[in-house]
């Protein structure tokens, strides 16, 4: 992972229209098994949570690659990996969602970066 995508600055109570949830460009997928991280520069208060969605080119339905959102609460790396088999396939595209959740906030925030999906082929 060493590509990383521009860095965001979220601010507590986040509400990126009616979904509450901030997005990343739609990326192709280029493998079997995607590795994906979220580091957090700097943060006051709030904590991030995020996930990761895949889609065909054809469907506008998206589904989340894992179980469940993760949140990252300090200035730390946070890395998951869409395991396959267990968990829903990565499809033709994916993207990161963000949220900070809470109040809305100009002094709550978190500064962010998204790394670039690793990707392995499993055959």
């Amino acid at each position: 992972m060493t590509n990383q995508m521009q860095g965001e600055i979220l601010f507590g109570g986040w509400a990126g229209g009616t979904s509450g949830w901030a997005y990343t460009p739609w990326m192709p997928v280029r493998g079997d098994i995607g590795t994906f991280g979220v580091q957090v520069v700097q943060r006051n208060v709030v904590s991030l949570t995020w996930n990761v969605e895949t889609r065909t080119s054809e469907s506008t339905n998206t589904e989340a690659l894992f179980a469940s959102d993760r949140v990252v609460g300090s200035v730390t790396t946070d890395v998951a990996t869409n395991v396959g088999g267990s968990d829903v396939r990565a499809k033709e595209w994916v993207r990161y969602r963000f949220s900070t959740g809470g109040t809305a906030s100009v002094t709550d925030f978190v500064v962010m970066r998204a790394f670039a999906p690793s990707w392995r082929l499993d055959r």
